[in-house]
Formats: structure tokens, sequence, C-alpha cells
């Protein structure tokens, strides 16, 4: 999802750049799909580890999906999007308060809780010092892009859109690292680890 958005995000600055403000805005109503969705393996994932039930995951993810699709309804009727220009390009963000309302509540702040909420129940877990790792940092990745997507999406500046998608990035390679460790990290941590492969 995220890498969707950002493809769509992609040709919204590229019609910026070319000064197009019917495609901007029409790129801009279609990065809502990848933008709400990504709740939604967010929380499958963490409801299917706590229960180890797919269905109950779907099920909870479903309840997510109405307040995605809550939040593009919302802005499809008010039409209260703004639209700045800045040197980095142009800004497009949501004035309604009511789809604000309904992105925070429904679809960040309680995606958000359970990430924190289980990854500190890795870190008090007791389980290899590999896993935790994998795990943890897994988590740390998907709260960093998490986070910053909404911050990139609600940004005023030029420059803090810029910031918010480095750490974007950022939050994508320690996802790489999570899954494929550099040789460093396995050496000097987990030397059974670096043994084995």
């Amino acid at each position: 999802m995220v890498g969707i958005y950002f493809i769509i995000d992609t040709l919204i600055q590229l019609s910026a750049f070319f000064g197009n403000t019917w495609l901007h805005l029409s790129m801009y109503m279609l990065s809502l799909i990848p933008f709400t969705l990504t709740s939604l393996p967010i929380v499958f994932l963490i409801i299917y580890i706590l229960t180890g039930n797919k269905y109950m995951g779907a099920a909870v993810s479903s309840v997510f999906l109405i307040f995605s699709f809550l939040y593009i309804y919302t802005i499809l009727v008010t039409r209260d999007i703004n639209l700045i220009t800045t040197q980095w390009g142009w800004i497009t963000s949501s004035n309604s308060n009511i789809a604000n309302t309904i992105y925070l509540s429904g679809l960040f702040i309680v995606p958000t809780s359970m990430i924190l909420g289980l990854l500190t129940i890795f870190l008090l877990k007791h389980i290899s010092k590999y896993r935790k790792y994998k795990i943890c940092l897994s988590f740390y990745s998907i709260s960093i892009v998490y986070d910053f997507l909404l911050l990139s999406s609600i940004s005023q500046t030029g420059e803090l859109m810029i910031a918010s998608k480095i750490l974007i990035f950022l939050g994508v390679v320690l996802g790489y690292f999570a899954n494929f460790p550099p040789r460093v990290v396995k050496t000097k941590y987990f030397p059974s680890i670096s043994t084995i492969d």
C-alpha cells in the first residue's frame, strides 16, 4: 500500500511540475485509497499474531475498511481541500474537520496504539534475541512509516513534507534490515545465526 501511495504521489508531484491542477487533484483523490487502506494489513497482522485466527483478523480489519470508506466519502462530498504551492512542489491536504477526525480516531490512533502495545509485549517477552530483533525492528519500521505517512499528508510546508518522506524511507530501510540483518550485526550480536548461515 505504501508503495502504491508513493507511485501516485510521484504522479502528483509531476503534475505540479507541469502545472496541471486537474491531474494533481485527481491523483490526490486516487491516493486516498492506498493512504487509508494502509491500516488494514497492519490491523490484520496484529490480530493474527495475538489470536492466531486469520478470520478474526479479517473481521476486525473490515471495521477499519468502513472508516476508510467514510473518510474518502467525506472528502469527496465536502471537497474541502487545501492546495498550497511551495518551492518543493504542491501540497494537498484535507480541510474537513469531520474527515480528519474520522482518520485520526478510526484509522490512526487505534492501529498505532496496537503497534506500540504489541511491541511492548515482545520487548518484555522471553524469546531469542534474534527473533526479538526481527519482530521488534519490524514493528519499529511499521510505526515510523505509518506515523510519518500521516505527517506527510498533513504537512503545510515543503520542508516538513520532504523531511517526513525521508523518514518514511528510513522506516522502509529498517524494515528491510529487520528481515535481512546486515552481516556485521549477525556476526557481532547473533554469532550462532551467522555460523549457521
